[in-house]
């Protein structure tokens, strides 16, 4: 998948997603933090740190996770209360930033609120879902790795595809490699684009995935 240098409105709204690369600047801020972090072992992703809103004791079932709106919203809703605040910022910087805020504020005017941030290492197996029942517009999933390559065998590979509700079947699918600085913004305004993920099967790698939420309106 190649890497947008400009924002694609046409893909955004007729696929589903959009793919950018961390700026330089961004990146070095986040991995500082990122490296710093007290990671410890998880039951369903490789590691996550202390703060993260998966933690063991409150991360039901996977199939309780798709279905449960009033579980997500209050659990992303106290996220940012504990988020360190580089994150905050660096989400901040990042959405305000011209490729993004050309459309999304200058053009379509929208205000705009973060509504949630998490941070995890590794994946595990998550079949085809919507995000809407965490209650946000746009969702960003931002990859760190320090792999200069990723290869397909090591797992961790997003698929973004579109089915019509309340249909099973996929359609359109696109696999979205996890290299170093990638930005997958999501559309989460529209339950037909739907997205799954594989698990991390080379546990000797890395794959940190900071995910954020962003809520807009006129």
């Amino acid at each position: 998948m190649l890497i947008n240098k400009q924002f694609d409105v046409n893909h955004f709204y007729k696929h589903g997603f959009d793919v950018a690369e961390m700026p330089h600047h961004l990146s070095a801020l986040l991995w500082t933090q990122i490296i710093s972090e007290d990671w410890q072992k998880h039951t369903v992703y490789k590691s996550i740190p202390p703060w993260s809103i998966n933690l063991d004791t409150t991360t039901p079932p996977k199939e309780e996770r798709l279905y449960d709106r009033e579980y997500e919203q209050k659990k992303s809703a106290t996220s940012l209360d504990v988020t360190p605040q580089i994150y905050k910022d660096c989400m901040t910087e990042l959405f305000n930033l011209p490729y993004y805020k050309e459309w999304f504020i200058d053009t379509c005017g929208y205000n705009w609120k973060l509504k949630f941030i998490d941070l995890w290492n590794g994946s595990d197996t998550l079949d085809w879902h919507w995000d809407g029942v965490e209650d946000h517009d746009l969702g960003f999933l931002i990859y760190f790795t320090e792999e200069s390559t990723w290869k397909e065998e090591w797992g961790s590979i997003l698929k973004i595809g579109e089915r019509d509700w309340p249909n099973k079947d996929v359609s359109n699918v696109n696999n979205i490699i996890p290299l170093n600085g990638t930005i997958v913004l999501l559309n989460n305004a529209n339950p037909r684009f739907v997205h799954s993920v594989g698990p991390l099967k080379d546990l000797t790698k890395n794959r940190y995935t900071l995910n954020a939420g962003i809520s807009v309106w006129n």
